[in-house]
């Protein structure tokens, strides 16, 4: 291994005479490039170098993998602002970056000095970067800086012959990659659709109508969309019946207001043309539903920009007004849970949200929906004018704009193994390489989840949310409402263990009917268990609604985010009270096992105590490490910081495995941890004997477990624990 970091380093110490051996500065960086993937083992490389008469980073040589053995080499060239993402990071720090904690992506800024010159970016699927990986790409970065920057007289050249072009035009035309967070797991296809109801909104307003459209045609375009609205709402109770709000009641009920149809028409009795008469009615109630001092009410302007966006387009084409996104990778800057349901029914191939950021529920929902998503912090792809063709890559989060056919028929085999591996049951138990039983189970969210997890032979439900019903719905669900669905899941479920969490609202998840929700830090706030208990007629609610539906099947029930004793006591007292209710009524409930789900670190010191009082408990990862490093963990700018194998929460997962062998009481790990490779291992070493994931990751969470060994899993994880930095348990674990 070092014979070939002195191998490499020597020859990138003799850049000289690779560069007067070639013709031009394009050739000398594709030979750079040849070396790097040389002896980098890297699926892509880009170099850009900074243009300052336009302050914007000047493409220059790229290559890609394609397939196993394929290289590809683009030379298109384009521009990108200089403070272009991780480009930009780069090159603004003077350090080297990477794309997240999975150090899959290198930016390595080109510096002569303090003077920033260019920047590199290297690539690899599946191996992350290591910190020998960066310092070696430094010193070839030093190496360049001095022949690159007399490369800066060829700007001038590519500007003459007409190279410049802005991102927004460059790509209708040329195959670009770029690399984002996959929030959702899975490969699509298609072309774009851009989904941003304000711009779509204000290019209606600028419509010129060719022609008068008669009153009679305005009426056909508005009973057809009532239609389209209908069929879709059909579709969506059909596929998720726990969690169809009546997503387009908006709609219809604006359709059927009379005041609004009312003033439609007498703008047309006095001579407008009934397209205009239509906008301008919509305009004014816009102006009153933004104006309105209800959230909810507010909310519905989106509602009606959408409406109104249908109905042009059953009136004037689909050309004119486009809104189905059918088979389609949808772009968009945020989303709303009813969006995704819409999405859902109109079978949209795949989402690319572009704002940086994403709510957890909203990439759950999408996991639940089976709706590869990508989040990508670059607006301008809402800038575009027409459809691109997408590959993207739910669980790399990568995308590529106008692929080649190689791209495309690489993704085309990836979608057939994914849904050959769906159809897949697991191997009926899951053991580890040394034949311990480890508890697989499954998280669900929604009905499809449950009897996904059916279809693959899931042990059980580890963790099922209850929230979803709540956050899809326009109004707060009804006794007789959640006790149907909740109902359906313990039916479904048939033998299966189920662990009901109860209402996990606020933070990023909040209902849109409840009113009570200004707070300056939300995930500080109002949230989870200290809700229900502030709302004790809901929690209630909710428990009696659980205890009718489970009828003579035990199920477990937790509580999320405890933080305290006294929560824990008075979450179990309201139990006891819906219990002693529904026998009153003559119900003959059975007492469900009590858990507490671990979130919050201030719940170790008293875990001997804790222990006493429940059946169970479950490790909520990823808010417990959230809590524990006082990270947002939807920040995307301290993704640096949210790191699972800090030592403070390795530690701390070890003393709750600890403490609660020594009660004897069941442990479940049911965050993102639970199904990542490089952390199974290590739960397994301090005695986690579940672990609960989503129906996508059960497959290789149970390959995993198969190929570990616990006599190894447990050295692993008392050498991590030694450890006291970051960096140590980085480099033991392969992470970096």
């Amino acid at each position: 291994m070092l014979g070939t970091r002195y191998n490499m380093l020597f020859e990138f110490s003799e850049l000289d005479w690779l560069f007067h051996d070639t013709e031009d500065i394009e050739s000398f960086l594709n030979r750079i490039i040849d070396l790097i993937y040389k002896h980098m083992k890297i699926t892509g490389c880009s170099i850009y170098l900074i243009d300052e008469s336009s302050d914007q980073l000047v493409f220059m040589a790229s290559e890609q993998t394609v397939g196993e053995t394929g290289r590809t080499l683009d030379r298109q060239k384009h521009h990108l602002k200089r403070d272009d993402g991780l480009y930009g990071k780069a090159v603004e720090s003077g350090k080297v970056e990477f794309d997240s904690r999975k150090r899959r992506i290198m930016a390595v800024p080109i510096n002569r000095g303090q003077m920033p010159i260019g920047v590199m970016r290297l690539e690899r699927r599946r191996r992350p970067f290591k910190h020998i990986d960066a310092a070696t790409m430094r010193f070839l970065a030093s190496q360049l800086a001095n022949i690159l920057e007399n490369a800066r007289t060829f700007m001038m050249d590519a500007k003459n012959t007409g190279i410049e072009q802005t991102y927004s035009s460059l790509e209708f035309n040329t195959q670009i990659t770029l690399q984002g967070t996959g929030a959702s797991p899975g490969p699509a296809y298609g072309n774009s659709f851009t989904l941003d109801r304000k711009r779509s909104f204000t290019e209606l307003r600028r419509l010129r109508f060719e022609r008068v459209y008669t009153y009679l045609e305005l009426s056909k375009a508005i009973d057809k969309t009532e239609e389209q609205l209908l069929e879709l709402q059909k579709g969506v109770e059909e596929n998720l019946s726990d969690s169809a709000s009546l997503i387009f009641t908006s709609h219809l009920l604006i359709l059927k207001d009379k005041s609004f149809n009312n003033e439609i028409k007498s703008r047309i009795i006095t001579g407008i043309n009934p397209p205009a008469a239509l906008l301008a009615v919509a305009e004014n109630y816009i102006k009153l539903f933004a104006e309105n001092e209800n959230p909810v009410v507010r909310e519905k302007v989106e509602d009606l920009e959408d409406l109104i966006q249908r109905i042009f387009a059953n009136l004037l084409g689909d050309d004119i007004a486009p809104v189905n996104a059918g088979g389609r990778i949808v772009i968009a800057k945020s989303l709303y849970p009813s969006d995704i349901l819409m999405l859902a029914s109109e079978r949209t191939a795949g989402i690319l949200l572009v704002s940086g950021g994403v709510t957890s529920h909203i990439s759950i929902l999408a996991q639940s929906l089976k709706i590869p998503m990508v989040i990508l912090d670059f607006t301008d792809l809402l800038k575009t004018d027409k459809p691109l063709p997408i590959v993207l890559d739910g669980e790399s989060g990568r995308i590529c704009i106008n692929p080649n056919q190689d791209i495309v028929d690489e993704f085309q085999e990836i979608a057939k193994r994914s849904r050959k591996n769906e159809r897949q049951p697991l191997i009926e138990e899951t053991v580890t390489k040394c034949g311990k039983k480890i508890g697989l189970y499954t998280n669900i969210n929604l009905i499809p989840d449950l009897e996904e997890a059916i279809k693959m032979n899931a042990e059980g439900i580890g963790l099922y949310r209850t929230e979803f019903p709540f956050l899809l719905r326009n109004s707060l669900p009804t006794e007789e409402e959640q006790y149907s669905i909740y109902k359906q899941v313990i039916e479904l479920s048939g033998n299966r263990p189920i662990t009901f969490r109860t209402l996990d609202v606020g933070g990023d998840k909040v209902l849109s009917y409840y009113r009570d929700y200004s707070e300056e830090n939300p995930f500080l706030g109002l949230r989870s268990i200290r809700f229900s208990l502030q709302n004790p007629a809901i929690f209630r609610q909710q428990i009696r609604a659980i205890l009718r539906a489970a009828g003579n099947k035990r199920i477990k029930l937790m509580f999320p985010m405890i933080s305290t004793m006294e929560e824990l006591r008075t979450a179990k007292d309201l139990v006891l009270q819906s219990f002693e209710e529904l026998q009153e009524d003559g119900e003959s409930p059975v007492m469900p096992e009590i858990g507490a789900m671990i979130e919050i670190p201030s719940l170790l010191a008293i875990l001997d105590h804790i222990c006493e009082e429940v059946d169970f408990l479950s490790i909520g990862t990823n808010d417990f490490i959230q809590y524990m490093l006082a990270v947002d963990r939807n920040n995307e700018k301290l993704k640096d910081y949210y790191i699972p194998h800090n030592p403070s929460v390795l530690r701390g997962l070890k003393m709750i495995a600890d403490v609660s062998a020594a009660h004897n009481i069941e442990l479940t790990v049911c965050g993102e941890m639970a199904h990542q490779r490089e952390y199974i291992p290590f739960l397994l070493g301090i005695g986690i004997k579940n672990l609960s994931v989503s129906t996508a990751f059960l497959h290789e969470t149970q390959q995993i477990i198969a190929g570990t060994h616990l006599d190894e899993a447990r050295d692993l994880a008392d050498e991590i624990i030694s450890y006291s930095s970051t960096y140590e348990i980085e480099r033991r674990l392969g992470i970096q």
